[in-house]
């Protein structure tokens, strides 16, 4: 049996070591991806802000694995015929995991993809390299989007390169998912550090060096867009039932449910209504669905009933540079509005965590390569359940 997965971000990558431990001396497994390199997502404001690259090589996670590794772009799938599309030819599959991830929303605006940037793995080299000679004389960055990629990139940004003029700009409040402290606290570090943060417009289109809003116009040197996110339409053009966002509806199995051979896992998954609250997206969901899609995979192969995906984000965490940060904790309700914990404690946590997910897939690569007729619980689902 060929079990293929497409995508090697967070979800794709845990999928991918999880499957090759467990069933990948009895069925073959191919990891299809369109570059050689896994991006460590969560740290590319940093690379953005001058900071080593947030990537690295597939080749050296796989390593050791019996895994397959196929470096091309998917330009189409049919669910029916079971083939995957690739420039170099097609695939042939009798499992599919999608782990294809989510990227910028850069079609909800006009203008946007003419005019902005965006943090995304392949381009950020060029754009750490722009905004270093933008510093060279001043030059005036807008962020546009409130939520934690946004705030993240401009305390990151405004702290390595204090010479920008750099504005955030948000619809609605910054942090506005969060508690009504935390939100103080990320308006006070910005302003602190030098940020124009721009609460409450709502951009109508890019052009050329401006925003231009209802009532007003924001000139700008370079525009880095972070105000959504969208997911590949691929799934959605395959006939596979999606949500109004895209996203494929899977089950509390991550099965996919118009398509039963098929399993989704991190941000192009979305468990059917029918089954509960909406599932969270980034790192935070990625790394244990993609455990989780791995392990009922694993269990309709060898006869047995997966188990129903129990997912819990007791808190979200952000840096606001390299000495501040907010950990914002869920109340009892489940709402983000419990406790908060700020300052460096709060910057030495999240810089845990990044390191510990990066350190979670190294000893799962590890792991697959050391015991490969192992099918045990899921380390790391359990493990970053709470991240």
């Amino acid at each position: 049996m060929h079990i293929i997965v497409l995508g090697a971000g967070y979800a794709g990558v845990t999928a991918t070591l999880r499957l090759s431990s467990s069933v990948g001396t009895r069925h073959r497994v191919t990891l299809v991806n369109a570059n050689t390199d896994f991006v460590e997502r969560i740290r590319l404001h940093e690379a953005a802000a001058g900071r080593p690259p947030a990537s690295m090589p597939l080749s050296s996670l796989l390593a050791g694995t019996c895994v397959e590794l196929v470096v091309g772009r998917v330009t189409g799938l049919d669910v029916r015929a079971q083939r995957i599309q690739l420039p170099a030819g097609e695939l042939r599959w009798d499992r599919l995991v999608l782990a294809l991830g989510s990227q910028v929303d850069m079609d909800s605006v006009p203008g946007v993809s003419q005019y902005a940037s965006t943090l995304e793995g392949a381009g950020v080299a060029a754009l750490a390299a722009e905004l270093q000679r933008l510093a060279s004389r001043a030059g005036r960055v807008t962020i546009v989007g409130g939520g934690l990629t946004g705030i993240e990139a401009a305390a990151e940004l405004a702290e390595a390169l204090p010479q920008l003029r750099i504005s955030l700009v948000t619809r609605g409040r910054a942090g506005a998912e969060l508690s009504p402290r935390a939100q103080r606290h990320i308006g006070t570090r910005l302003r602190a550090a030098g940020v124009e943060l721009r609460e409450g417009v709502h951009v109508r289109r890019v052009e050329a060096g401006a925003l231009v809003a209802e009532d007003l116009q924001l000139p700008f040197d370079l525009c880095l867009w972070a105000a959504g996110f969208a997911v590949p339409r691929l799934v959605a053009e395959a006939g596979l039932a999606v949500n109004a966002r895209g996203q494929v509806l899977v089950d509390r199995q991550l099965r996919v449910r118009s398509k039963p051979a098929v399993y989704a896992a991190g941000d192009l998954a979305a468990l059917d209504p029918q089954f509960g609250a909406e599932l969270p997206m980034g790192c935070k969901s990625a790394l244990p669905t993609g455990a989780h899609a791995a392990r009922s995979l694993a269990a309709e192969l060898a006869g047995d009933v997966a188990k129903s995906l129990q997912l819990r984000t007791p808190l979200y965490c952000l840096s606001l540079g390299r000495r501040d940060g907010v950990i914002q904790l869920r109340a009892g309700d489940g709402s983000l509005h419990g406790p908060v914990i700020t300052g460096r404690i709060a910057a030495a946590i999240k810089e845990g965590i990044c390191t510990g997910t990066r350190l979670a897939l190294r000893l799962e690569a590890r792991r697959a390569a050391r015991y490969p007729e192992a099918a045990s619980e899921p380390l790391l689902a359990r493990s970053c359940d709470d991240c």
